[in-house]
């Protein structure tokens, strides 16, 4: 992974991709046994494979990408034996260039359903990398570092995914992979009398990590490698989701802020978040569900500012402010009644998702009703 220079959450537009992808990606060509795959994801702690040429060296033909989750659905549904990466490449492939934004490859991830997108060369087409939901998860977190104007105002609350797929403690590890695969998610909070005990993830599946130096092929796919699992690092006696979750779980409050799950989850190097109201689990915050937020077209952003926040939350009229958005970053030009709306607008509008940053030039037509000056 490359050195991130820390960004602010209004700098996903102005972030490269080439600034923050993986360099160097993990090829294999089409008769590529699907167990040697699930080896090469587990022996190198990568989520995903790029289908890359066919048996000869200098075949550049890009025919699919094959994700950790792939291989969990697929080995739930049927095994891997026997099947080959050109069969079962599930994932389509995005590609993106080096000089788009961010904001551009998180766009295309909503859109496409997916958590990695494929970097080329615009000359020759040829794959240099890949950037994930972790990547935009990176750029959204430096955020948190930067002058609080420059900061999403969203909430997890906002954003978080319910109702959320809990398993119990008990439950066979089959059928857990059995419901990533079903519901097309990477992972489950592990819950007992509504208390959240950890996660089980596509991760817990396919790699332990085993000792400081070495990490080994474990869970469902190295039991159904085999002998091939062992000679990588043995296999997990786990047999249920409690025995197999990572614990304690890393969960978020509810009324945190979208910066601070991202930040979160970069530091912690998790893809979700359980979230937390009064200790009881209300819902899932992943990677995702930020990449979707800040994806919003600028359009959609716009009518949410006018419609939601204008009209409703404060009972004003829209006709008379100005509201121009540009890769979620909005300029507020215009009049209106008293300072107290002119303090609050931009407060509520920073809380729309989507919204990065909000400049505000509105002047106010009077002085404040009941309000003392400051």
């Amino acid at each position: 992974m490359t050195a991130l220079v820390p960004l602010s959450v209004s700098s996903l537009e102005e972030a490269r991709v080439g600034d923050v992808m993986s360099r160097g990606f993990l090829g294999c060509p089409l008769e590529t046994p699907l167990a040697a795959v699930a080896e090469m994801m587990a022996r190198h702690r990568v989520h995903c494979v790029v289908g890359f040429g066919d048996v000869t060296e200098d075949d550049t033909r890009l025919w699919g990408l094959i994700s950790d989750l792939d291989l969990v659905a697929l080995a739930a549904a049927e095994g891997l034996e026997g099947r080959t990466a050109g069969g079962c490449a599930a994932t389509e492939i995005v590609t993106v260039r080096p000089h788009e934004s961010v904001r551009r490859a998180a766009q295309l991830m909503s859109a496409h359903g997916i958590a990695h997108v494929l970097v080329t060369d615009p000359e020759s087409d040829r794959p240099l990398g890949v950037v994930s939901t972790l990547d935009v998860a990176r750029v959204l977190a430096g955020g948190v570092e930067g002058p609080p104007g420059d900061r999403s105002a969203m909430r997890v609350d906002q954003l978080m995914s319910t109702p959320v797929v809990t398993v119990p403690p008990d439950l066979a590890l089959k059928e857990v992979a059995r419901l990533l695969a079903e519901h097309r998610i990477s992972g489950v909070p592990v819950v007992r009398d509504g208390e959240v005990l950890g996660v089980v993830s596509e991760e817990d599946f396919l790699m332990k990590e085993r000792g400081p130096t070495a990490a080994a092929v474990d869970g469902l796919i190295g039991r159904i490698l085999g002998d091939r699992g062992e000679e990588a690092g043995g296999k997990l006696e786990a047999r249920t989701a409690g025995e197999a979750m990572s614990a304690p779980a890393i969960t978020i409050k509810s009324w945190r802020t979208a910066s601070a799950a991202a930040s979160l989850m970069t530091e912690r190097g998790v893809k979700r978040l359980p979230v937390l109201r009064a200790g009881q689990l209300v819902g899932i915050i992943s990677r995702a569900d930020l990449v979707r937020a800040f994806a919003r077209p600028d359009a959609e952003i716009e009518e949410d500012i006018r419609r939601e926040v204008m009209l409703r939350s404060l009972e004003m009229s829209a006709s008379g402010i100005d509201v121009l958005v540009r890769g979620g970053e909005v300029t507020l030009r215009g009049e209106v009644e008293t300072e107290l709306l002119a303090e609050l607008l931009p407060q509520e509008i920073q809380r729309v998702p989507g919204v990065v940053r909000v400049q505000s030039e509105v002047t106010t037509r009077r002085q404040p009703v009941g309000r003392p000056r400051s």
